[in-house]
């Protein structure tokens, strides 16, 4: 149930529109004459999605005022649908083009996919295509929008009613559409689909790590990793995992013959002192990162930090380190949100110096 369905109350006569939730387990709804409801979630069913958004109604919500929008690319039978959705109180005036391929008398021209009005909290199909049309465009999309509000809302200041033009350009590889594993679980649509963030102001952006940093850092592992081998034949600890390493959401036993393979497919990795180890550079994690923004890459790290946490269970004194960088902290900073609100019982430090530098956290659960 989202901000835009239509429901029915089960326990008593009427229904409206979800214009907001209140408190965890409380939805508000919007009743026909305009009255707004409080009513248990439990006691709602949804009989149109984005019912709002179809009756061109435009919902204010307090929480709706920082923009909010993406773009997700899913799968429809043998093609392919981009859908655009608006999470916020705004409307958008919004056009999708692209750089059309490289063809003579072509050049710096652009082909315009889409250009129209998005409602607020509307998931808007803008076009379809199939795989047969994959190569017919070139890999960079330019998505210009201009949200404002068609009412008052909660404020009635210009700032608060016309935000400033969108402007985002991108590089979107035709082939990732190809990978199933691009498509995941998110926050904007039903499917699983591949998404591109357009504009996110609840989440601060995660600058990307300079490339000569992050080769050091990878390099520094890699000397310590082989030097440790040469002075321990088999790993030294008893925590869980030890001998063990995490690929594909399965715990496999690592041996000589593996070693190397795991090393560089493993999720969770074992050193040879026996710590768990998990790198979370984007590219460690991603094979590329081409039409993914800071945003969607910090938040498939949380991902991986939370499969990570829950892979080594909850076997008290074992320990693992999270490697994420020095950079600007936002990384290391959202792992410390997520040890605060999901795993308060674990005590977490900056993992030793002289093995890690200052970009990893040790968790000891």
């Amino acid at each position: 149930m989202k901000i835009g369905d239509r429901v029915r109350f089960l326990n008593q006569t009427g229904g409206g529109i979800v214009v907001g939730f209140n408190k965890k387990g409380w939805a508000t709804v919007e009743d026909e004459d305009g009255f707004e409801i409080p009513v248990p979630e439990r006691e709602c069913v949804v009989v149109e999605e984005n019912a709002a958004a179809s009756e061109k109604r435009s919902i204010q919500t307090k929480d709706g005022d920082k923009l909010d929008i993406a773009l997700a690319y899913s799968k429809a039978g043998a093609g392919f649908v981009c859908t655009l959705a608006n999470e916020c109180n705004y409307t958008i005036l919004l056009t999708y083009s692209v750089t059309p391929s490289k063809q003579e008398g072509s050049k710096g021209n652009c082909i315009t996919l889409f250009a129209g009005e998005i409602l607020p909290y509307e998931r808007k199909e803008l076009f379809r295509f199939g795989r047969e049309e994959l190569n017919e465009f070139s890999k960079k999309v330019l998505v210009r929008g201009i949200p404002y509000k068609r009412g008052s809302g909660f404020n009635k200041t210009v700032e608060a009613q016309l935000k400033p033009a969108i402007e985002k350009t991108f590089v979107l590889d035709p082939l990732n559409l190809l990978k199933d594993g691009v498509y995941r679980e998110n926050d904007y649509t039903p499917d699983k689909s591949y998404i591109i963030s357009i504009v996110n102001e609840n989440i601060k952006e995660l600058p990307l790590p300079a490339a000569d940093e992050e080769d050091i850092f990878k390099q520094a592992l890699k000397e310590k990793f082989h030097g440790e081998k040469g002075m321990h034949n088999e790993p030294q600890g008893k925590e869980k995992g030890a001998g063990k390493a995490f690929i594909n959401g399965k715990w496999i036993e690592v041996s000589k013959k593996n070693r190397y393979e795991t090393e560089d497919k493993a999720l969770i990795k074992t050193s040879p002192t026996g710590i768990l180890e998990v790198d979370l550079h984007a590219s460690a994690l991603l094979e590329t990162t081409t039409g993914m923004d800071n945003t969607a890459i910090l938040k498939y790290q949380l991902e991986k930090f939370n499969e990570a946490m829950k892979a080594v269970g909850r076997k008290k004194g074992t320990k693992i380190v999270f490697i994420h960088g020095k950079g600007d902290g936002v990384l290391r900073k959202a792992i410390l949100t997520e040890l605060k609100t999901k795993y308060p019982t674990c005590r977490w430090q900056d993992a030793s110096f002289k093995e890690y530098g200052y970009g990893a956290t040790m968790v000891t659960l």
